[in-house]
């Protein structure tokens, strides 16, 4: 309990302090504030300071334009390792969160090695974007003007498509699902380069929602974990499609036994079994939401368990 209460005034501290951790100039002397700074780079410095904290586990991941965010790296307690896990923490806590610490503990108890990575949280106008249900698309061109023009009146779904327009003129959404992808890409590589093959992707939560395939960088994954996953609408509403053609990688659902999280488990199954997809395993836990660390224990188990078997 203490350590965990130690854990929590950390990750709070951090964004609090993480200028001053990172040798800046306090606000009184000019610096820019907290609540001014650019989201990367806040997210960098609070990582500056997370790496101070844990040095014997930090790793920089280099990203595309000069950006790197922080890896917490545990390796098997007894060699040689099972294998390798990349842990993608939940959406807004870092790669010390409570579940995601406890997890990757247990998993290197269990003989794993874990590389954890932080999901910082999108911006306000992003996030309502990414849970709006999606908008159906027009049947027919009856949905035009009589004139056959389109209705000028902007729903709300255009106009969060533009909040989401960045200075740059790219699209946030594109920009902040890039910057995850890089990051796990970028992790599983920094697991490569240690002598673990082919590293297990896991999400915890809302972090599923960027494991719905294994394009691109990602081609060599062997398996995806949810853990109690928590699928945005959109990407809810296309992961049949998008898990179509990645027949060759298994897929574990860790879904909480209790709650409206059973139901939505279960029509999620049935839409993946009818677009045929077989090599999904989905596994009740007893396990609350939002995810603990008091859950992790029971977690690393499922998991240890099922990919032993596989």
């Amino acid at each position: 309990m203490i350590k965990q209460l130690l854990g929590g005034l950390f990750l709070v501290g951090c964004m609090g302090h993480a200028v001053a951790a990172a040798g800046e100039e306090p606000a009184s002397a000019g610096a820019t504030t907290a609540t001014t700074i650019r989201p990367a780079v806040a997210t960098e410095l609070a990582d500056s300071a997370l790496s101070q904290l844990r040095p014997e586990a930090a790793v920089w991941l280099e990203l595309e334009d000069g950006v790197r965010t922080l890896g917490l790296f545990y390796p098997e307690q007894e060699p040689p390792a099972n294998g390798a896990l990349v842990i993608l923490a939940d959406v807004g806590d870092n790669a010390a969160a409570g579940v995601a610490d406890e997890l990757s503990r247990h998993l290197t108890a269990k003989g794993w090695s874990v590389l954890a990575v932080g999901l910082p949280a999108p911006s306000p106008p992003l996030q309502r974007y990414l849970e709006a249900q999606p908008e159906p698309a027009p049947a027919t061109e009856a949905d035009a003007g009589t004139d056959g023009s389109k209705d000028d009146s902007r729903d709300e779904s255009s106009v969060m498509i533009d909040v989401m327009a960045a200075p740059t003129g790219d699209n946030q959404e594109q920009v902040y699902r890039n910057r995850v992808r890089q990051s796990l890409a970028a992790a599983a590589a920094a697991l490569t380069t240690r002598g673990y093959n082919q590293p297990v992707l896991v999400g915890l939560g809302r972090a599923s929602s960027h494991l719905m395939a294994t394009d691109g960088e990602l081609q060599g994954a062997p398996a995806l974990i949810w853990v109690v996953p928590e699928f945005y609408p959109r990407d809810a509403v296309a992961l049949a499609d998008k898990l179509a053609g990645s027949s060759e990688v298994a897929i574990l659902e860790l879904y909480a036994s209790r709650g409206d999280a059973s139901a939505a488990s279960q029509r999620r199954w049935g839409d993946l079994r009818r677009a045929g997809i077989e090599r999904l395993d989905r596994q009740p836990v007893a396990v609350t939401r939002p995810l603990s660390a008091h859950g992790a224990g029971t977690l690393a188990g499922r998991i240890d368990a099922w990919l032993k078997a596989r």
